[in-house]
């Protein structure tokens, strides 16, 4: 039988890390996003509709970039559905 050895040195550095790396995603599952993260008309909303308390619990997470869309919604966006404003998109809010 063959065996191997692994030994790891945590104090041997070999490139920097990017702190980036350690992002998430957003994806419309449920109330993720609108009555979520954008909710217009919410205490909490700013003018653009994202709701500053669901900022800040985000920021708690520690993640340094959230990318939307993300995961299987990503399979059916289309960017251009989401320029111009929003009063003339084609989809919710």
């Amino acid at each position: 039988m063959t065996t191997a050895r692994i030994t790891v040195d945590s104090d041997a550095v070999v490139a920097p890390l990017n702190r980036r790396i350690f992002g998430s995603f957003v994806e419309h599952l449920g109330r993720c996003v609108y009555d979520g993260i954008y909710e217009p008309g919410h205490p909490t909303a700013n003018e653009d509709g994202f709701r500053l308390d669901v900022v800040d619990l985000v920021r708690e997470l520690g993640s340094t970039t959230v990318r939307y869309p993300g995961g299987n919604f990503v399979s059916g966006f289309r960017w251009e559905d989401s320029v111009g404003p929003p009063r003339e998109a084609p989809g919710p809010p």
